[in-house]
Order: structure tokens, then sequence, then C-alpha cells
């Protein structure tokens, strides 16, 4: 009796593994630049969430972070190897005017990465919404340890002759990327120059109250309430991560936080043992 039923539970995982989505690794590392890609969770979100359905997918072991790590960057590789003229890049799009958005704040190691991005200029006159990914191309990346006005303006004057001259040029108000627009209209590649209104505005909160009084008081208020709620039963109420660097352009979600978090908490006395009390702990 006991054969027979161990017969039969084999032959049923047979037949549930027969008809698993993952079957072999190619699948597993499809799935996985999916989630990263598409759903866009983070590296650790993918080898977690890949864990979670491990038993309905069949997957015996599941790979770790810097698993998916490396795959992300094979494919990025891949990407960046492949043909970037304007036949595979979207002719249509370069061929009505477009804006090049500039980028060079991401780490790759001890160098960083300067991303050149295409968008038609002719967005917001066919687009309801913001520019999404799928409507921008990517017509450089370059690495360097570290970026000038004049190593940009280089890269750009590469590929504006691949591609032609942009109309305008739309970046953030770091110096380096505003010093190599200024050296190409000095050299005859004159393009209007913008500034985007996330780093625009940050800029304007930063003069307004880096120096106020309670504004580090008010920081170092998140930093306390964070320590003491994550890893308890109120882990959920605990402020949203904002990165020094960017800190100005996140600071409404701490604000935003802040002030639903002082809601939960109305006046009277909380019951002994509460989740109110805790959270006034």
């Amino acid at each position: 009796e006991a054969w027979r039923k161990a017969n039969k539970e084999l032959d049923e995982l047979k037949r549930q593994k027969a008809t698993l989505p993952v079957r072999d690794k190619t699948s597993l590392v499809f799935l996985a630049l999916q989630l990263f890609v598409v759903a866009r969770i983070g590296f650790r979100a993918v080898s977690r969430v890949l864990a979670v359905f491990a038993p309905r997918l069949g997957l015996a072991k599941t790979p770790c972070t810097q698993t998916i790590i490396n795959w992300v960057t094979r494919l990025s590789i891949s990407r960046m190897a492949g043909d970037r003229s304007p036949d595979h890049t979207g002719a249509s799009l370069l061929a009505g005017g477009f804006i090049l958005l500039l980028d060079a704040s991401i780490g790759l190691g001890k160098g960083k990465i300067l991303t050149v991005l295409a968008l038609d200029a002719r967005h917001h006159l066919r687009n309801q919404g913001a520019p999404s990914l799928q409507q921008v191309i990517c017509v450089a990346v370059a690495v360097n340890d570290t970026w000038t006005g004049e190593t940009i303006a280089d890269l750009l004057r590469a590929v504006i002759a691949r591609i032609g001259k942009p109309v305008a040029y739309l970046k953030d108000g770091g110096t380096d990327l505003g010093k190599a627009v200024r050296l190409l209209s000095e050299q005859g590649s004159t393009s209007v120059s913008i500034d985007d209104i996330s780093h625009f505005v940050a800029n304007l909160l930063k003069h307004e109250f880096q120096n106020h009084a309670m504004f580090d008081v008010f920081l170092r208020a998140c930093g306390a309430v964070s320590r003491r709620l994550k890893q308890t039963i109120l882990a959920c109420l605990a402020p949203p991560k904002v990165s020094t660097k960017a800190r100005f352009m996140n600071l409404h979600r701490l604000v935003k936080w802040a002030a639903l978090l002082l809601k939960q908490s109305p006046r009277g006395r909380a019951a002994k043992g509460s989740l109110l009390q805790k959270l006034r702990d």
C-alpha cells in the first residue's frame, strides 16, 4: 500500500512538472529578467519572489541576489553591444526632431555611467501622459571614472555625428552637463537647454529649507522613528527610505508620511497594550 501511494505521488509530481512554466534554465532566466525589467522590482525582491513561488514553478533552488545581478548585467551588455544605428533605434522618431535626455548619476563600481536617451520632440502633442521607457531610445552609454564638461561634449559630438542634432537637451542642474551643452553651442551646435523640473524644484526646496532650524530636527526624528519601528509589528508604518544625495527630490515623501503618521495618534488615552500605545511609545 505504501509503495502504491509513493508511486501515485511520484506520478502526480511528474504530471505537475510537465505543466510548469519553468522547466529549464532559459525559462528561469527569462522569468527573472521579466520581473526586473517589466515588473520593475529590485534584485533582492526578484530572488525573494522566485523563492516564494518555487514550489509552484518546480524550482529545487532559486537564484540568489548576485545571480540576478549577473543576469541583468549580461542583458545590459548584450543590449549595449547591439546595433544602435538610427535604422535600428527608430528612424521615424529621430527624423521628426528629438530631445536628448542626459544623465550621469548612475554608478558602476568606481566609475559613473553617462546615458543619453532620445525622446520624440512631439511626444506631448501625440500622448496624454509623461514619457515612459517604451517611448525613449537609448542612443549612447559610456563609463568613465569621472565626467567633465569636455568629455561629455566629446560623447555628444559623436552622437550628433551619427543621428543628427537634437532640438533640445534635457538635463539636471549639474555643472558638468551644463558646461557640455554650452561648449557645443559655442562650437556652432546650438540647441535649447532645458533643466528638468524635478531637479529644479529640488534646488528650490534645498535653498529654502536646508538651513532652516527645524530641518535637521525633522530628519533626526524620522531616523529615530525608523529605527524604533523596523523589525516590529508596526514596521509597515516606518518612514520611506530617502537617498541622501536625492533628499530634496523625495522630501515630499517624508513630509506626507509624517503627516499621515501623526493622524494615527488621535487625542485621548490609549488602551494598555494596544497598537496605539505601542505606536506612541
